[in-house]
C-alpha cells in the first residue's frame, strides 16, 4: 500500500491541496514556526470562503521556511465540522499546529479533533518567492 498523502480525500469538501498554483489570484502565506508553541493561527473575515493558501512551516527561529503545499479551505464547511471556531459575528479562528508525530493538522485547540493537512518529512527548504 502506498503513503498517504495529506489532506485525505474523504476529507476533500473541508481541504483541498492545489497543485496548479498559477491559477490561483487571490490568495494568502502564511509561515508557522516551531518555536511559536507549534501552531500557527490567525482570525479571518468569514467572507474569505473559500480561503486559498500557501502555507511554509519552520522547524525553529533559526531554520529555513519549508514550503508545505498550497491549499483550499471551506471555511464554512470547516467551522461547521467543528474544526476552526467562530472568532466574533464576522470571522473565524483558524489554528494549523505541528504535533510529534510529523503532521500539520488544522484543529480549534488541543485535545479536540484535528484534520490533518500535510506531513512535514514531506517537505523542502524553499528555494524560490511565492508571491
Amino acid at each position: 500500500m502506498g503513503k498517504e498523502k495529506y489532506p485525505l480525500s474523504q476529507f476533500k469538501y473541508l481541504v483541498t491541496r492545489i497543485e496548479q498554483v498559477s491559477l490561483l489570484q487571490k490568495h494568502r502565506n502564511w509561515t508557522g514556526n516551531d518555536d511559536t508553541d507549534h501552531h500557527y493561527h490567525i482570525a479571518i473575515p468569514r467572507s474569505h470562503d473559500p480561503l486559498f493558501l500557501h502555507l511554509f512551516w519552520k522547524r525553529g527561529k533559526h531554520k529555513a521556511a519549508e514550503f508545505v503545499g498550497t491549499y483550499k479551505l471551506n471555511i464554512g464547511a470547516l467551522l461547521s465540522e467543528g474544526y476552526i471556531r467562530a472568532d466574533g459575528e464576522d470571522t473565524v479562528r483558524v489554528r494549523i499546529c505541528h504535533t510529534s508525530d510529523d503532521l500539520l493538522y488544522i484543529q480549534t485547540k488541543s485535545g479536540k479533533h484535528a484534520l490533518a493537512i500535510a506531513e512535514l518529512s514531506n517537505t523542502q527548504p524553499v528555494t524560490k518567492k511565492y508571491k
